[in-house]
Protein backbone atom coordinates (compact mmCIF):
# COMPACT_ATOMS: atom_id res chain seq x y z
CA UNK A 1 0.00 0.00 0.00
CA UNK A 2 1.41 3.33 -1.05
CA UNK A 3 2.16 5.93 1.60
CA UNK A 4 -0.58 8.37 0.55
CA UNK A 5 -3.24 5.67 0.75
CA UNK A 6 -1.89 4.41 4.05
CA UNK A 7 -2.03 7.90 5.59
CA UNK A 8 -5.50 8.63 4.23
CA UNK A 9 -6.77 5.26 5.48
CA UNK A 10 -5.40 5.97 8.95
CA UNK A 11 -7.14 9.36 8.95
CA UNK A 12 -10.38 7.65 7.89
CA UNK A 13 -10.09 5.03 10.63
CA UNK A 14 -9.41 7.72 13.23
CA UNK A 15 -12.45 9.66 12.06
CA UNK A 16 -14.55 6.50 12.35
CA UNK A 17 -13.30 6.12 15.92
CA UNK A 18 -14.49 9.62 16.77
CA UNK A 19 -17.86 8.88 15.18
CA UNK A 20 -18.13 5.67 17.18
CA UNK A 21 -17.45 7.59 20.40
CA UNK A 22 -20.21 10.06 19.61
CA UNK A 23 -22.65 7.27 18.78
CA UNK A 24 -21.90 5.53 22.07
CA UNK A 25 -22.37 8.76 24.05
CA UNK A 26 -26.12 8.35 24.04
CA UNK A 27 -28.62 10.69 22.47
CA UNK A 28 -29.66 14.21 23.06
CA UNK A 29 -29.85 17.11 20.63
CA UNK A 30 -26.20 18.09 21.05
CA UNK A 31 -24.90 14.54 20.66
CA UNK A 32 -27.20 13.94 17.68
CA UNK A 33 -25.76 17.02 15.98
CA UNK A 34 -22.22 15.90 16.85
CA UNK A 35 -22.88 12.49 15.30
CA UNK A 36 -24.16 14.18 12.14
CA UNK A 37 -21.13 16.48 11.92
CA UNK A 38 -18.74 13.59 12.49
CA UNK A 39 -20.59 11.60 9.84
CA UNK A 40 -19.95 14.44 7.40
CA UNK A 41 -16.19 14.37 7.82
CA UNK A 42 -16.09 10.56 7.91
CA UNK A 43 -17.97 10.54 4.64
CA UNK A 44 -15.51 12.98 3.06
CA UNK A 45 -12.47 11.06 4.25
CA UNK A 46 -14.08 7.78 3.26
CA UNK A 47 -14.91 8.56 -0.32
CA UNK A 48 -11.59 10.33 -0.89
CA UNK A 49 -9.78 7.28 0.51
CA UNK A 50 -11.76 5.10 -1.90
CA UNK A 51 -10.73 7.46 -4.72
CA UNK A 52 -7.04 7.05 -3.88
CA UNK A 53 -7.44 3.28 -3.43
CA UNK A 54 -9.10 2.89 -6.84
CA UNK A 55 -6.41 4.95 -8.54
CA UNK A 56 -3.53 3.11 -6.90
CA UNK A 57 -4.95 -0.39 -7.27
CA UNK A 58 -6.78 -0.14 -10.61
CA UNK A 59 -5.70 3.12 -12.26
CA UNK A 60 -9.28 4.42 -12.06
CA UNK A 61 -9.44 8.20 -12.01
CA UNK A 62 -12.62 9.11 -10.11
CA UNK A 63 -14.01 12.59 -9.48
CA UNK A 64 -17.24 12.07 -7.52
CA UNK A 65 -18.41 9.96 -4.57
CA UNK A 66 -21.13 8.10 -6.46
CA UNK A 67 -18.68 7.21 -9.22
CA UNK A 68 -16.22 5.92 -6.63
CA UNK A 69 -18.81 3.63 -5.05
CA UNK A 70 -20.06 2.39 -8.43
CA UNK A 71 -16.45 1.61 -9.34
CA UNK A 72 -16.11 -0.52 -6.18
CA UNK A 73 -19.12 -2.47 -7.43
CA UNK A 74 -17.67 -2.85 -10.92
CA UNK A 75 -14.49 -4.26 -9.37
CA UNK A 76 -16.70 -6.67 -7.38
CA UNK A 77 -15.45 -5.32 -4.06
CA UNK A 78 -18.93 -4.55 -2.72
CA UNK A 79 -22.38 -5.97 -3.29
CA UNK A 80 -25.13 -4.28 -5.31
CA UNK A 81 -27.07 -3.83 -2.05
CA UNK A 82 -24.13 -2.07 -0.39
CA UNK A 83 -23.73 0.09 -3.48
CA UNK A 84 -27.36 1.20 -3.30
CA UNK A 85 -26.92 2.02 0.37
CA UNK A 86 -23.74 3.97 -0.38
CA UNK A 87 -25.53 5.95 -3.08
CA UNK A 88 -28.30 6.76 -0.60
CA UNK A 89 -25.63 7.79 1.89
CA UNK A 90 -24.25 10.26 -0.69
CA UNK A 91 -27.72 11.75 -1.18
CA UNK A 92 -28.21 12.05 2.58
CA UNK A 93 -24.81 13.65 3.03
CA UNK A 94 -25.60 16.18 0.30
CA UNK A 95 -28.93 16.97 1.91
CA UNK A 96 -27.47 17.34 5.40
CA UNK A 97 -24.90 19.91 4.34
CA UNK A 98 -27.43 22.05 2.46
CA UNK A 99 -30.49 21.78 4.69
CA UNK A 100 -31.20 21.91 8.36
CA UNK A 101 -34.50 20.46 9.41
CA UNK A 102 -35.11 19.01 12.86
CA UNK A 103 -37.05 15.98 11.60
CA UNK A 104 -34.42 15.23 8.94
CA UNK A 105 -31.72 15.50 11.61
CA UNK A 106 -33.50 12.77 13.57
CA UNK A 107 -33.87 10.62 10.44
CA UNK A 108 -30.24 10.94 9.37
CA UNK A 109 -29.06 10.29 12.92
CA UNK A 110 -30.94 6.98 12.90
CA UNK A 111 -29.52 6.02 9.49
CA UNK A 112 -25.99 6.88 10.64
CA UNK A 113 -26.17 4.71 13.74
CA UNK A 114 -28.15 1.87 12.12
CA UNK A 115 -26.62 1.70 8.64
CA UNK A 116 -24.02 4.20 7.53
CA UNK A 117 -21.50 3.74 10.32
CA UNK A 118 -21.26 -0.01 9.68
CA UNK A 119 -21.12 0.60 5.95
CA UNK A 120 -18.20 3.01 6.32
CA UNK A 121 -16.40 0.49 8.52
CA UNK A 122 -16.91 -2.09 5.77
CA UNK A 123 -15.36 0.29 3.23
CA UNK A 124 -12.38 0.78 5.54
CA UNK A 125 -11.91 -3.00 5.78
CA UNK A 126 -12.09 -3.43 1.99
CA UNK A 127 -9.39 -0.83 1.47
CA UNK A 128 -7.26 -2.31 4.23
CA UNK A 129 -7.04 -5.71 2.48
Amino acid sequence: MAETLKLKLEDFKQALTTLDKAIKAGKNEIIRDSVIKRFEYCFELGWKTVKIFLFEKFGSDIFAPKDAFRELLSKQLISPEDTEELLSMVDDRNKVIHTYDESFADEIYKRIINQYFDLMKKISEIINL
